[in-house]
């Protein structure tokens, strides 16, 4: 779903809208909507898991009335229920402290049965602003809408029936206007199975916490881990905030729901369908996983890959409770602008900066996110004096980018970077700034004025074919990420880098001629990780360590290297292309035509895998924890220098070795 222009804010924002529906309909959410009789009490329960607001109950002869922005209704004693939307009967409940859709889809009724999985993509399908995680917001103009098709309606129908009925009724609210959108693309259904988790875990038990912010309201994970998602960082950066420094928030009064998977950045739409959330501007959000007993514990910050123009932090690899969390670590992962949106400089915006630079948008989010660690990471049991950041591919440059980053002082303690790259250099200021006119060029704009003014897929396309990434700002980076080494301005902070076998060649490059460069300028402790292994099947098939393969065992989910496939990363050495895998299943799809039953099983995951699991993620947590990633009685890791080369390869077995530069060079 579309991503809305309210996803940062408080829930009271509506109360001026509500308040006008209360004047057409008594009592909306007080006392008067349902008035006792005497000698009974009059108590007031809550609807649905995520808070609905703007639905019709009613309770015993009471006046109707609706439920107001925290989902709140009026009840009497055991009296029922019934809740509507318009003339569409919802269902009914006896009145209870909470009622969800589970409770007025009938006694037996379970979260996979129809009844209910339809009631749930219609509410989250018709949220006001798409943003789930400041609850369901029905407006008249939905609910009259909804009324005009009760006759379709039907909860009891198989769901590929009721979405069809669904599709007609949505596509009318979206091109009347009644979804409150910052995405120009048409309001889409819920899925099926993603309406289901987002039950599962809005109905799970709760925790809350307060942070600098407001208060937030996570979820259970698993037996042993609280989750957050969808925590803004800072302000949507939407209309004259577009290529500006990140803003700070203001404090919402009630509490914000943490279950709902924010927007990926704005990108190509394509790649959507590889993280979770809908796509848009309004990007600046970040997820938390932490133990449950979590008390002062250390903190990885994850910066996903995909260069500086594409993919997500939003995927549940890259938050599962399993991986470091599971070593205890509290975990954050970040989204921050991408592509045009964050690593564009213009002349325009170097005039407007106020420090003759511009650019680094999408690094200075990322800052804004280890502020907002720094901040608020404790009453998450975090510390916010052990900060490890890592990222893999882009993630691992954004890493290096940030080591060299004056504005980054003190933010972070240690630093991880999975297949990072130095190569290129950082351009500088005019060569930067010679790109975003080209993107004005073709954008077609007078101005950045009207740039701005264009819609996010504009931007998108027109930015096509430029490759921007870190510049020389004056301000983010005030001289180039090598010179901040050979200068001595880094922030010199323990450092560990992986290269994997069959790597694509900037990050080899990096590791042959950039880390033995880099590593006599820090004092810093610095190590190395040579990754080898694959899973037996692909193995067996010659298919060595590819770009981006470490991030099966890192975040302990072997079904990630099925995206992997799918983005072209597993290589057949043969060939030189894409793995071809065949029907493997017999349903007449092959995993080369995105059967991902069929990529899953060719791969062949065994007993050995989930050693190399542990590994991983014992060495990757050691490090956060020490800032060494020696394995007690397994591996001492040598210290990396220059002249020896010294590392660690991890195969099936974990051997200590040197030369790595030769090794890479072979």
């Amino acid at each position: 779903m579309k991503k809305r222009d309210s996803a940062h804010g408080p829930r009271n924002r509506l109360t001026a809208s509500v308040a006008l529906l209360c004047l057409s309909l008594a009592g909306c959410g007080g006392s008067s909507s349902s008035d006792p009789e005497p000698g009974q009490v009059s108590r007031t329960g809550i609807f649905g898991s995520t808070a609905v607001s703007g639905l019709h109950y009613r309770s015993g002869d009471a006046p109707a009335g609706l439920t107001d922005e925290r989902g709140g209704f009026r009840y009497t004693g055991n009296q029922e229920v019934a809740f509507s939307i318009g003339e569409l009967a919802f269902g009914s409940a006896p009145g209870a402290a909470n009622v969800n859709v589970l409770g007025v889809s009938g006694e037996s009724a379970s979260a996979s049965d129809p009844g209910v999985l339809n009631r749930l993509i219609l509410l989250q399908t018709l949220d006001a602003d798409g943003d789930l995680n400041n609850g369901i917001q029905l407006t008249e103009q939905i609910r009259d809408a909804v009324s005009a098709n009760a006759a379709n309606l039907d909860f009891d129908q198989p769901t590929a029936d009721f979405t069809t009925a669904l599709e007609n009724l949505v596509a009318d609210l979206d091109n009347a206007g009644a979804f409150s959108d910052t995405d120009p693309r048409a309001r889409t259904l819920t899925d099926a199975a993603d309406a289901l988790e987002q039950f599962d875990r809005a109905s799970s038990p709760r925790r809350i916490v307060d942070t600098a912010d407001g208060r937030l309201s996570g979820f259970e994970a698993d037996d042993n881990t609280w989750q957050f998602l969808g925590i803004p960082y800072a302000q949507p950066p939407l209309g004259d905030l577009r290529w500006r420094a990140p803003q700070p928030l203001e404090r919402w009064d009630d509490v914000r729901d943490a279950t709902a998977w924010s927007d990926q950045a704005a990108q190509n739409a394509a790649l959507e369908r590889f993280g979770e959330g809908g796509m848009s501007e309004d990007s600046l959000y970040l997820n938390v996983t932490a133990p449950k007993n979590a008390d002062g514990l250390p903190v990885m910050v994850w910066f996903h890959g995909g260069g500086f123009t594409a993919l997500t932090s939003n995927t549940k690899p890259f938050n599962n409770p399993k991986a470091v969390a599971s070593k205890g670590v509290v975990q954050v992962s970040v989204n921050h602008r991408l592509g045009p949106f964050g690593y564009i400089a213009h002349p325009g915006l170097s005039a407007e900066s106020g420090y003759n630079g511009s650019g680094n948008y999408g690094q200075m989010d990322l800052i804004a996110a280890l502020e907002w660690v720094r901040d608020n990471i404790a009453a998450f049991g975090g510390n916010p004096d052990n900060v490890t950041v890592f990222g893999e591919s882009g993630g691992g440059r954004k890493v290096l980018s940030l080591m060299a980053s004056p504005q980054a002082a003190g933010l972070f303690h240690r630093a991880i970077s999975q297949s990072g790259t130095l190569i290129p250099d950082t351009r500088g200021l005019a060569d930067a700034e010679a790109i975003g006119s080209d993107l004005q060029t073709n954008l077609g704009a007078a101005s950045v004025t009207e740039m701005r003014e264009k819609s996010w897929q504009e931007v998108v396309a027109a930015a096509a074919t430029l490759v921007p990434y870190t510049n020389v700002d004056n301000h983010y980076l005030p001289y180039t990420e090598r010179v901040a080494f050979e200068s001595g301005n880094q922030n010199d902070v323990p450092f560990m880098f992986s290269i994997n076998a069959n790597d694509t060649p900037d990050p080899t490059q990096t590791a042959i001629n950039v880390f033995p460069w880099m590593a006599p300028l820090c004092s810093a402790n610095h190590y190395a990780t040579y990754f080898t292994h694959q899973p037996a099947g692909w193995k067996a098939q010659g298919v060595e360590a590819y770009h981006a393969a470490e991030l099966a065992y890192v975040f302990n989910m072997p079904e990630s290297v099925i995206t992997h496939h799918l983005l072209g990363l597993v290589i057949d050495p043969a060939t030189g292309d894409s793995l071809e895998i065949g029907d493997l299943n017999g349903n007449g799809v092959t995993g080369s035509q995105g059967d991902p039953v069929d990529i899953f099983a060719s791969a062949g995951f065994d007993a050995t895998d989930e050693q190399v699991i542990d590994r991983m993620l014992t060495i990757w947590t050691n490090f956060a924890k020490t800032s060494n990633p020696s394995i007690d009685g397994e591996i001492d890791y040598p210290l990396y220098d220059a002249a020896t080369e010294s590392y660690v390869e991890i195969s099936d077995t974990a051997e200590v070795k040197t030369g790595l530069g030769d090794v890479l060079n072979d």
